[in-house]
């Protein structure tokens, strides 16, 4: 049985996804470039291999791995989406992203479906109506990560601007309440899925750098609205109140004024990190 390394700070990659008033929400992803080198290093370059095909329109990837040359090649695939970027590296974009998702089948870098939502404390500035991070050429890095080595779920992670070496978000895993069970549960969830990035959340007025998530993958908006209903009901049982939704929409949004009821899909993400905020904030089942 062929084990993957779980992947170091050094392997993972730090996006920014969404800006809003109050922060960002970053996510954490790998090159496919790692997914080489990693394949390289755990079976040799000669016990692995790989080629692209389309069904239907859709480009996919497959790659076959053994552990020595007695042995016959088992194999996995899975298809890619284009970039958004319309930078004329829709394809390469596209081949690429089969090749990530193909080896996350294989099990490198799954633990990234482990994510939790990181929202980084950033200075933002707003230009017509949208916000941008104050600093456009800031670069983030994983400066510390840990896992369970049994459940290969995340821990702890740190980011860290690489330009200033300030740290822009920190968190460690609870160890009891609902979000310790949620987050145990994530990779078991989301293998699935496959996509080469882990689903995150974000806020209103966001301006969107790019996305690999098809709709899909996503819970549906009607589901995370009437959880939301529900968690908001356990928060007044709790604490006869509920004045900490209130903050918790202001924190995501900017203001009080979001109705997650009234919510249409484009802002799905906005309701998305309302409702983890929720169940970090132990009001979940």
């Amino acid at each position: 049985m062929i084990n993957f390394p779980l992947l170091t700070s050094e392997d993972i990659e730090v996006k920014v996804k969404q800006v809003t008033k109050t922060g960002a929400l970053m996510l954490l992803y790998k090159t496919s470039r790692t997914d080489a080198k990693i394949l390289d290093a755990a079976v040799g370059p000669m016990n692995w291999t790989n080629r692209y095909f389309e069904v239907k329109g859709n480009l996919f990837c497959e790659i076959g791995i053994r552990e020595d040359a007695s042995q016959d090649f088992v194999y996995k695939s899975d298809c890619g989406i284009e970039s958004e970027q319309g930078d004329g590296n829709e394809k390469k974009a596209e081949a690429s992203d089969a090749f990530k998702r193909c080896c996350s089948r294989l099990g490198i870098g799954r633990e990234l479906y482990s994510s939790p939502l990181i929202w980084a404390d950033v200075s933002t500035v707003e230009r017509n109506g949208k916000y941008y991070l104050a600093d456009p050429y800031a670069k983030y890095v994983v400066t510390h990560i840990a896992y369970n080595e049994d459940t290969r779920v995340i821990t702890e992670l740190e980011i860290c601007n690489a330009k200033t070496n300030v740290k822009v978000f920190s968190w460690k895993l609870p160890t009891t309440g609902a979000v310790a069970k949620k987050m145990v549960n994530t990779v078991a969830t989301n293998d699935e899925n496959q996509s080469s990035e882990p689903v995150a959340a974000s806020g209103a007025k966001v301006e969107s750098v790019s996305t690999t998530n098809s709709s899909s993958e996503k819970t549906p908006l009607k589901t995370l609205i009437s959880d939301i209903g529900k968690m908001v009901k356990n928060m007044n049982t709790q604490k006869k109140s509920i004045a900490e939704y209130n903050e918790i929409v202001k924190a995501v949004t900017g203001d009080t004024t979001f109705k997650c009821n009234a919510a249409t899909q484009d802002q799905y993400d906005t309701v998305l990190a309302i409702h983890q905020k929720l169940i970090e904030g132990g009001y979940g089942a």
